[in-house]
């Protein structure tokens, strides 16, 4: 049975506060240091950690049969590619992820024809960090869009502390994650690295909110596209203009 999510507002984005390049390398130096596991979060509020995993069938369904590389989605010789900057405690990028990108992932990814990059941004809490070096973990397995989809279908409130070790494990276990090798990954300082350099990437296109797309030919050059995330078509217009 599918399970449908109805968004507060499908055109809204959550808005970013994006440090320069200085303070994120201040950041990732710190977590480098202090390496967090989720292990500082409140017990008691984890709602989607205790609730039964959804999305399942849904997200085979989506991606089956689409070929995985890292934080990439689709066939390395796709015409156009497009990036994602998104923030996993987000309730707009889960809108997005939801009712959106999978008409866009069966129209145009699965025909060749776009590639998709997912670059996870951390400023809505820790939580964010917790997310994200787990989806790394998984891309290192290339499983990282498996990971996310189901995430976002079982996504809980944000600065809830629902990220615990026990949630990133049932996704793991629902996306076909080796969850013994991801979760030793993700607490090492390399699964640190991406996630500071979509920071300075996010920097360096002018992202202000999430999610937040930038397209163009696959292998550049990228610019920031304009569309209401709840509209396919206008992803679509894009897509045909770079195809032609």
């Amino acid at each position: 049975m599918s399970t449908s999510y109805t968004p507060p507002n499908p055109n809204k984005r959550r808005n970013v506060l994006i440090a320069g390049l200085a303070a994120v390398v201040v950041v990732v130096a710190a977590v480098l240091i202090l390496v967090s596991s989720g292990d500082n979060e409140s017990e008691s509020a984890a709602p989607a950690a205790n609730a039964p995993l959804r999305g399942i069938e849904e997200t085979k369904a989506m991606l089956d049969g689409i070929p995985q590389d890292g934080n990439a989605l689709g066939k390395k010789n796709a015409p156009v590619t497009m990036i994602e900057y998104a923030d996993y405690q987000c309730p707009f990028c889960r809108d997005y992820a939801l009712n959106t990108m999978p008409v866009l992932i069966n129209d145009y990814v699965r025909s060749g024809k776009l590639r998709l990059e997912f670059e996870p941004l951390t400023f809505i809490g820790p939580d964010s960090e917790t997310a994200a070096r787990a989806g790394v973990a998984a891309g290192q397995q290339n499983l990282e869009w498996n990971y996310t989809h189901l995430f976002f279908f079982n996504q809980g409130e944000e600065r809830s502390g629902f990220v615990t070790d026990a949630f990133i494990d049932k996704l793991y276990g629902g996306a076909g994650v080796n969850a013994t090798k991801a979760n030793a990954y993700r607490k090492t300082p390399a699964a640190a690295v991406p996630i500071a350099e979509a920071s300075a990437n996010a920097q360096k296109y002018g992202v202000a909110s999430t999610p937040s797309f930038v397209i163009g030919p696959t292998g550049g050059p990228y610019t920031k596209l304009e569309v209401e995330i709840s509209n396919p078509d206008a992803f679509k217009a894009a897509f045909d203009a770079l195809l032609k």
